[in-house]
């Protein structure tokens, strides 16, 4: 069944012989719209020398022209204020003062008090259509077994023997098969990143070819220009594993979405409901059973167990060797009480060596 415009029933009911009134009253049309139509109508069958029985033009639905509004309070003038204020937030960012940016209300009353009669919808909508246009477009990477693995840190507070404490927790993620590993430390320490490293490596029992990191201070020591120099400790394990070392840029966290994704999880699933514990080895023999459940689940993408595939990757990849020996040299010296401070703990030494290092 074929619809009819209204254009188009009007001149049907028309040809009838419906008065206007009855037409207008039928489909409940002005009499003017009516009339309008029909005079089209009867003009156009003097003007086509086609002697067609409804010509062409009467056929086709009415076509109505856009009226394109003039912005009146969003002059250019505010449009390059509002511009400066995101591009200075911007620079914010950039120089490590984001908790300092104006918000939208922040902008809208600036406006104000330099004399803009503007309304806040107004700058909240056009400020809105600017940062839309810079939002970045996000690409999932699928990674080869065994190429990839994702390192972060994360704090978790638990109470250990009744004192409630920051703790660090070292993830490690395999980008291809989301295997998840983690320890608990009380520090940050280079000899806490080499630990774990060394212990990651042989839990899995092979050594994939990149590590991925953001720029903490164990693994970057500086930034030179847009040039960064890895850190002593680390050269020396990733020379020792043989494996490369892969750096993000600056606050670009989504560049090792599975490590953030998993300290969140991690830190969620292990002390959000089980937090007090007699002794640190408890809570840490707890994220253990954490892990081997979290791991016995199936992949989102491959419908396949984390621990299944990453005894693929395993079976793909370089094997494991000796563990990477983690220690720390530092040079003491002897107080007149014959200890050195380590930590800000007191070691003796033999008597006679006050004064050496």
């Amino acid at each position: 069944m074929i619809t009819l415009n209204v254009k188009q029933q009007i001149i049907k009911m028309h040809l009838e012989g419906k008065s206007q009134r009855k037409i207008a009253k039928e489909l409940k049309k002005s009499r003017n719209t009516v009339k309008k139509y029909i005079k089209e109508f009867e003009n156009s069958k003097l003007t086509d020398v086609r002697n067609l029985p409804i010509p062409e033009e009467i056929i086709k639905p009415p076509t109505y022209t856009k009226r394109v509004g003039r912005k009146r309070v969003l002059s250019d003038e505010i449009i390059e204020k509002i511009r400066g204020y995101i591009k200075e937030n911007e620079w914010k960012r950039e120089n490590n003062l984001g908790k300092q940016q104006m918000k939208i209300i922040d902008m809208h009353e600036k406006l104000i008090e330099e004399g803009c009669e503007i309304s806040y919808t107004t700058v909240r909508n056009f400020v809105n259509t600017e940062l839309a246009k810079k939002n970045e477009v996000f690409i999932r990477r699928n990674c080869e077994p065994g190429y990839e693995v994702e390192f972060d840190w994360g704090e978790i507070k638990i109470e250990v023997n009744g004192k409630l404490r920051s703790y660090s927790l070292a993830v490690f993620t395999l980008a291809h098969s989301n295997y998840r590993f983690a320890k608990i430390y009380e520090s940050e320490t280079m000899v806490c990143v080499l630990d774990i490293h060394s212990l990651f490596i042989e839990h899995i029992g092979f050594i994939p070819t990149v590590f991925t990191y953001d720029n903490m201070r164990t693994v970057v020591k500086s930034f030179i220009g847009s040039e960064r120099e890895i850190t002593d400790g680390m050269k020396n394990i990733s020379d020792y594993y043989g494996f490369k070392i892969r750096l993000c840029e600056p606050r670009k966290g989504n560049e090792k979405g599975h490590v953030e994704r998993s300290v969140e999880y991690i830190r969620r699933k292990a002390f959000s409901s089980n937090y007090k514990f007699t002794s640190l080895k408890e809570a840490e023999e707890h994220l253990t059973r954490v892990l081997i459940r979290i791991n016995q689940q199936l992949h989102h993408q491959h419908l396949l167990k984390h621990i299944e595939l990453m005894e693929h990757e395993r079976s793909v990849s370089k094997p494991a060797i000796t563990p990477f020996d983690v220690a720390e040299l530092i040079e003491c010296r002897v107080d007149k009480y014959s200890t050195v401070v380590i930590k800000q703990n007191h070691y003796s030494v033999p008597e006679g060596h006050v004064g050496k290092f």
